[in-house]
C-alpha cells in the first residue's frame, strides 16, 4: 500500500482567473476555495458584478435511480469573485456554460470593472431547472 501524499495531481483540471501575487491575496483565494460567502442557489434573482472566477472539474460516479446503472459524469465546482471581494459558489453546469459564453464576448478575466450578471434559474425539462447567469 502506498501512503504517499499526492500534492501535485496532474489529472485535476482547474481554471482560475485570479491573479494572486501577494501572500494576502493567495490566502484570500485559498480561503475562498475552502468556504465561500454565498451559495448561488440561495440568491436567485440577485445581481453580481463578477471580476474573476475559479472552475474545478471533477469526475463523480452517479447511479441512475431507475436502472441502477452507475456511470462516471463530469461536474464543475465554480466560484465567482465579485469586485468587492465577496465569493459565490455553485456546482451548476448552467453557470459553467454561461461563464464560457461570457468569456467569448468579454474575453477572459480579470475584469477589473466587473461584468454585471443576474443569477437565474431556467427550466431544463422533466420539471427540473438549473442555475444560469444573465448579463445585465
Amino acid at each position: 500500500m502506498n501512503n504517499e501524499l499526492m500534492l501535485n495531481n496532474n489529472d485535476l483540471k482547474i481554471y482560475s482567473s485570479v491573479k494572486a501575487t501577494t501572500v494576502e491575496e493567495r490566502k484570500a483565494v485559498y480561503n475562498a476555495l475552502e468556504k465561500c460567502d454565498v451559495l448561488l442557489n440561495d440568491i436567485v434573482g440577485t445581481e453580481i458584478n463578477v471580476k474573476d472566477f475559479y472552475i474545478e472539474e471533477r469526475q463523480k460516479n452517479e447511479e441512475n435511480e431507475e436502472t441502477g446503472e452507475v456511470k462516471n459524469v463530469t461536474k464543475y465546482r465554480t466560484i465567482l469573485f465579485d469586485t468587492e471581494g465577496k465569493t459565490y459558489a455553485t456546482g451548476s453546469y448552467g453557470v459553467y456554460n454561461a461563464l464560457r459564453r461570457i468569456c467569448l464576448v468579454y474575453g477572459e478575466p480579470t475584469w477589473n470593472e466587473g461584468v454585471l450578471v443576474r443569477v437565474e434559474k431556467k427550466p431544463i425539462g422533466n420539471g427540473k431547472s438549473q442555475l444560469t447567469l444573465v448579463l445585465v
